[in-house]
């Protein structure tokens, strides 16, 4: 697989997060290791969100069950409190538990927002991670969450009103996704540091870093938590070990049925499994495993399609230009029997005069299907508008 390409914007809003560091400060010395708060507020963040916007959303968008939850006094509030039986919000039951001091939590709203996602995707290509946003509106005087830690490494970007942030100890190891902090198990250590983080200042926090962020004074708190949901060397390793038991026949075979069972058996079958060991070795295939890797990151991103309607309802001609939409992570896959081009959502087939052209103009940024000499013109505009309907191409 070619490398996964994407045309970023002119600037990365991952500068103002983290100045005044340098990204490479920021990645040797602080990145999975240490908090760090910026000094002051952060540009790349102005004009991102408002309470005036939350105050929209809960009014006048759909709210299916899982775009909203609460939280009081360091605990989820049930669903129930703010539901309908059938699991839909209610909208009015939202609101009065903010009244009496109940957080409003907004997961993953990055994707119904437009401003959120480019931001979102625009740190992407810095953290070759997937990238989301939970945004926290807290009533004055008033906390969502105790004490814990978060299993992904986290932007935390105040808004609005002020929040007071505790500082606690880091674990032993990175947790790994899903290794959530347990209130009975984990040992927060003592408050590091306490600090109030005001309107336009940001804050990194390392996944494993225990902390708490009650509201301060008298204001409505709004904080948008960005999550880099990075994936390990250990998921690669496991994609590894799959890949190449695709050409180790032994790895098919069951478990003997002597492997619990039987101690004089013991020194048998750990030889088959250094045996596998060994030919896991010599047989994982870094390219192959980068590429599934590679080509599930690019799938997974989620279609960005705003304009796409009003392009394909208006038709396109021949001489129509096309821009590369930025952020939008893409790959091109020349070699082999069938080249594909794999973007969010959808690997589309290309034919093997097309393929060479169109990986071309991709790069360049830019293209027109008068730019194409192909054999099959037909099959020159369906690709084009499969573009466009997924989100690759808009108009220039």
């Amino acid at each position: 697989m070619k490398s996964v390409t994407a045309r970023g914007p002119q600037e990365s809003p991952l500068e103002s997060l983290i100045a005044p560091l340098s990204p490479q400060e920021f990645f040797d010395s602080w990145y999975e290791r240490e908090y760090y708060r910026t000094p002051g507020p952060v540009a790349a963040v102005q004009d991102l969100l408002s309470i005036d916007r939350i105050d929209e959303i809960i009014s006048d968008s759909e709210l299916p069950p899982t775009s909203l939850t609460m939280a009081k006094s360091g605990q989820g509030l049930p669903a129930e409190e703010y539901t309908f039986a059938n699991g839909v919000i209610d909208r009015g039951s939202v609101l009065d538990n903010f009244r009496n001091g109940a957080t409003i939590v907004l997961p993953q709203l990055h994707f119904a927002d437009g401003k959120l996602y480019t931001f979102c995707l625009a740190l992407e290509r810095e953290f070759g991670a997937r990238i989301q946003t939970n945004i926290y509106l807290t009533p004055s005087n008033a906390h969502g969450f105790g004490i814990h830690y978060d299993d992904h490494d986290v932007f935390v970007i105040q808004v609005s009103g002020s929040k007071k942030w505790e500082i606690y100890g880091n674990r032993e190891q990175l947790p790994f996704k899903g290794e959530g902090f347990r209130r009975e198990r984990d040992d927060v250590g003592e408050l590091r540091e306490s600090f109030t983080l005001n309107p336009g200042e940001c804050l990194y926090v390392p996944r494993g870093m225990a902390h708490r962020a009650p509201n301060e004074g008298d204001e409505v708190s709004l904080h948008i938590t960005v999550g880099i949901i990075v994936q390990t060397w250990a998921e690669f390793m496991l994609e590894a070990v799959a890949e190449a038991s695709l050409r180790i026949p032994e790895m098919r075979h069951s478990l003997p049925r002597t492997l619990y069972f039987n101690e004089g058996e013991r020194a048998a079958n750990e030889a088959i499994f250094r045996s596998l060991v060994d030919q896991l070795r010599d047989k994982a295939n870094f390219e192959a495993t980068l590429s599934v890797f590679g080509s599930n990151f690019i799938m997974d991103q989620g279609t960005r399609v705003r304009g796409a309607l009003n392009t394909l309802a208006a038709g396109i001609a021949a001489d129509d230009r096309f821009r590369v939409r930025e952020g939008i992570l893409y790959s091109m896959e020349l070699e082999g029997e069938e080249p594909q081009v794999t973007l969010a959502g959808s690997a589309i087939t290309l034919k093997p005069d097309l393929a060479p052209q169109l990986a071309e103009r991709l790069a360049a940024g830019n293209l027109a299907i008068s730019d194409f000499s192909v054999e099959d013109a037909e099959d020159l505009r369906d690709t084009v508008e499969t573009l466009v309907a997924f989100g690759l191409l808009e108009r220039a």
